[in-house]
């Protein structure tokens, strides 16, 4: 059981139910074949897409958290170097 939800239930003085074994270890077994069978079943240029879709959302997510990227702040330590 997660932490927050042991706390509540001693809190409340709720017992949660008990999980099924046989339907936890069928969701674990798809969740390990699922990403490979996935990949398998894609197009080459299909899986670039949704890499590069992506990486621009990464890349907008620095941005906006005022991270540049590495080439930039490689240029900028360089210029730095030889203006010192």
């Amino acid at each position: 059981m997660a932490n927050a939800a042991k706390v509540v239930s001693i809190a409340t003085k709720q017992t949660m139910p008990a999980k099924n074994p046989a339907a936890v270890a069928l969701g674990r077994l798809g969740g390990l074949k699922g990403g490979d069978a996935r990949a398998a079943s894609m197009t080459s240029e299909r899986r670039k897409e949704i890499a590069q879709r992506a990486a621009k959302q990464r890349w907008a997510k620095a941005k906006s958290m005022g991270v540049e990227s590495t080439a930039d702040q490689t240029v900028d330590s360089l210029r730095a170097n030889r203006l010192a």
